[in-house]
């Protein structure tokens, strides 16, 4: 099977000059966080690459047949023709969405390059989630029409959980199934081998691995960022961004403020910036921003557990076998780690019961067993689902 798979499933350039055989390039190497902008804008919020990449990851094809694309560009390059050019090249499009059901999305390219390729070629969506508590009369109505067209034309339309299911029902778009998330199902010996007993046994001698949204007074998220510098005082424990250190002025522009061979920040800068905008010292033992997740995995390794309040962020533990707390405080979080049943608490919880009983409560023996058992019923339903349609997982449990 020749599959398009659209999302950020990778952060690099791809070539404009239409030859067969070439691939495309990465990031030109960088000394200020500055320099990684125009990377950034390949996939905006880094955890898009865990999500963008697992369909691709998981499912069986003809790899040398398939490909990574933005349908939109295409819709762009070709025009009413698109549904033609893709139905002559790919038997499949997979669709790895996210938090797009919201009144402030506007996805007006995506429609209209959907609405050109009509029923040219099957479609799959995965991961559909949505932020907030939406009115859909209130959505943009780009968005009305993709939900309407996932619901019609899709052969799965995959959510990632019961609350957005619930709602995509209530609105008349039946067809959509709660299946989670694809990025939980790249490497499931990996999560079904999930233990917390070093993290227990270090106590508040753990390291710890954090991402969340630390910026400055008026930035997004501010108060869940200082909270979460609050909680962590003390702790040892590192900082992965996403997307939130644009926002901090001229200290990206400084020679030296990222290196890019370790993919880490200039840490003494950024804590002392930090620790200025947040009122509260702040000191990680490293800042780090992934341009592919190999990288992100092989660090979240090196800690005895994730704690922290970007969703993705933790599954890069998770996918190499490392338990994950995560911070709750929104329907995001809540919603997959409900559906996985994965340890969750607010951030106002952790400062009040301290990072070593958190540890201790939340990923204890029994929690675990959960976890994985829980994991064990979702990924089974996924890959039943995928073999409804002729689709083959080729991760096991």
């Amino acid at each position: 099977m020749r599959i398009l798979f659209h999302g950020p499933g990778t952060s690099s350039y791809l070539p404009e000059i239409h030859l067969p055989n070439t691939s495309g390039l990465s990031h030109p190497a960088t000394e200020k966080l500055a320099g990684l902008r125009d990377t950034h804008s390949l996939t905006s919020n880094r955890g898009n690459l865990i999500h963008g990449e697992a369909p691709s990851r998981i499912f069986a094809c003809r790899r040398r047949r398939s490909a990574f694309a933005n349908l939109g560009t295409l819709h762009r390059l070709f025009g009413p023709r698109l549904g033609e050019v893709l139905s002559n090249r790919f038997d499949l499009l997979v669709l790895s969405a996210a938090n797009f059901i919201s009144e402030k999305k506007e996805l007006a390219r995506l429609r209209d390059a959907l609405n050109v390729i009509g029923d040219a070629v099957p479609m799959m969506v995965l991961g559909a989630g949505m932020q907030g508590e939406p009115e859909l009369s209130k959505m943009h109505p780009s968005v009305q029409e993709i939900l309407d067209i996932y619901n019609r034309r899709a052969r799965v339309f995959g959510v990632r959980g019961h609350q957005t299911e619930a709602w995509l029902h209530k609105n008349g778009f039946t067809n959509a199934r709660a299946l989670g998330c694809p990025s939980m199902f790249v490497f499931p010996s990996s999560i079904l081998s999930i233990s917390a007993e070093a993290a227990i046994e270090a106590g508040e001698r753990a390291n710890v691995m954090a991402a969340g949204y630390l910026t400055f007074k008026g930035g997004r998220n501010y108060e869940r960022g200082v909270k979460l510098a609050k909680a962590l005082q003390n702790i040892r424990s590192s900082y992965v961004f996403q997307d939130e250190f644009f926002a901090y002025g001229d200290l990206i522009d400084a020679r030296g403020s990222f290196n890019d061979a370790t993919c880490t920040g200039d840490r003494e800068r950024l804590n002392a910036f930090l620790t200025k905008h947040t009122k509260i010292p702040v000191n990680f033992s490293n800042y780090y921003y992934f341009s592919e997740t190999s990288a992100w995995r092989q660090v979240a390794l090196t800690h005895d557990v994730y704690i922290g309040d970007r969703f993705h962020g933790g599954v890069a533990a998770l996918q190499v076998g490392r338990p994950g707390i995560f911070l709750s405080h929104d329907n995001r979080v809540a919603e997959l780690t409900d559906f996985f049943d994965l340890p969750r608490m607010t951030t106002d919880e952790l400062i009040s019961e301290g990072v070593a009983k958190a540890i201790k409560t939340r990923l204890a023996p029994d929690a675990i067993a959960r976890v994985k058992e829980t994991y064990a019923k979702r990924f089974a339903n996924f890959k039943a689902e995928m073999e409804k349609h002729d689709i083959r997982v080729l991760t096991s449990t």
